[in-house]
């Protein structure tokens, strides 16, 4: 896939992101008013990584690893978290 590499949150974002979209390539998305399933959300200022499961009107859910020293899914995180603490997503839909 894409991502060779990683560790904790985002190898775990990394990985699923490989299994869902396999060689498509992947590009830096900041702006975060058009999230879609699949996105990788970099935030809490870059301390911690997600990946998106389900879009809804209010925010979303993810999956996420090192989250607690644990795989979580299915935490809801709403819009208001990530546009404060968001710092970038990784996106792999086509242009």
């Amino acid at each position: 896939g894409i991502y060779a590499g990683g560790y904790g949150c985002a190898g775990f974002a990394y990985m699923l992101s490989d299994e869902a979209f396999g060689t498509l390539p992947a590009r830096v998305v900041k702006n975060f008013d058009d999230i879609r399933v699949g996105e990788i959300i970099c935030m809490n200022n870059g301390a911690h990584t997600v990946i998106v499961l389900k879009v809804k009107s209010t925010g979303v859910v993810v999956a996420e690893g090192n989250y607690n020293n644990s795989v979580h899914w299915g935490r809801f995180i709403p819009y208001t978290d990530i546009n404060e603490t968001g710092v970038y997503m990784f996106t792999r839909y086509p242009q």
